[in-house]
């Protein structure tokens, strides 16, 4: 992406069927050990004495969290954002949002709160 002369890479990484196990006690554990790695692996390239003169960045610095809607709020949902905003930015999103009444969508963003 690039504006105003800034350039800047985005990586995006899609976890399709998070949480739809049967069995999803610590589902969430793959995703925050692979945050944790890319933490770890800028750190080490970081801290060598002669380092590298651009270390590549693959942090994760945001997480777009899509929450299906009204109605189908899991304690799963609840649960691993708790968790995940420990450790990087959380961003909520409701999806199809627009469907909802402005009393129905504060509400919803209430109970996410």
């Amino acid at each position: 992406i690039e504006e105003k002369g800034v350039k800047m890479k985005l990586t995006v990484t899609d976890t399709p069927g998070f949480g739809d196990q049967i069995n999803n006690e610590n589902c969430w554990d793959p995703i925050i050990k692979y945050i944790n790695e890319q933490y770890e692996r800028y750190l080490r390239e970081e801290i060598l004495i002669t380092r590298k003169r651009k270390i590549p960045d693959t942090r994760v610095h945001g997480c777009v969290y899509f929450i299906p809607p009204p109605g189908q709020l899991r304690p799963l949902d609840l649960e691993f954002m708790r968790r995940l905003s420990k450790i990087v930015n959380v961003v909520p999103v409701i999806a199809k949002a627009d469907t909802l009444t402005l009393e129905e969508r504060a509400e919803f963003k209430q109970r996410v709160r």
